[in-house]
This record gives structure tokens, sequence and C-alpha cells, in this order.
């Protein structure tokens, strides 16, 4: 996870590297792992240890190595959370993107797969 993060931080094109050591660190299926990351992208996010633009990126990375069409339903909410803070929507104010759509979709993803949490 680290790695992967440092390299979406400094910009580096060897992040599908860093997902394929990562995942046959994990062990388990590429859902599992993709879930997995999700996940700990999520808390870290809801967290403040990592900030929007970050775990934004780890989520378009993750895209890339599990393509959207396979994402396990968890990945896929995440993914679609941190899509909406993509952009603005109609009638939004400026800079309302987090607090309007990412946070609360994350915290729905959390309670409707990970309710005990």
């Amino acid at each position: 996870m680290e790695n992967i993060l440092r390299h979406i931080h400094e910009g580096h094109f060897r992040v599908i590297e860093e997902f394929n050591a990562a995942f046959a660190v994990h062990g388990g299926s590429r859902s599992a792992f993709s879930d997995s990351f999700s996940k700990e992208i999520t808390e870290r996010y809801l967290a403040g240890s990592i900030d929007f633009d970050i775990a934004d990126c780890a989520m378009n990375a993750l895209s890339a190595w599990t393509p959207l069409e396979d994402f396990p339903s968890y990945s896929w909410a995440v993914y679609q959370a941190f899509d909406e803070g993509e952009y603005m929507h109609p009638g939004q104010v400026i800079g309302s993107n987090e607090d309007v759509y990412t946070r609360p979709l994350l915290r729905k993803a959390m309670s409707d797969f990970h309710p005990l949490d």
C-alpha cells in the first residue's frame, strides 16, 4: 500500500508493478485484493491521513489494474464516490464536492459493505 501511494504521489508510472507486487503478497483473488485496497483508501481518506487527490488517483490506478467491468461491488462504490468528487455538479458550490458527494458516498459504502467495522 505505501509503495503504491508513494508512486502515485510522486507521479511515477510504476504503479501497476506495485499493484502486482502487493497482490502477490496479499494472496487471494484479485477481487478480494481490490476490495481490501479500496477499504484501506476509504479509511485513510475519511481519517484525513491522505487527501482527495491521492485517494482519487489511487482508485483510478486500481481501475487500470482491475478493469472497471471486473470491479467487485464495494470497489465500484468507492470508485464512484471519488468519481463524483472529480467534477462540479449543476448548482453546486465551488469546493463542496468532497463534503456533498465523496464523503457521504464513502460512508454509505462502508455501512453497506462493512457494517461492523
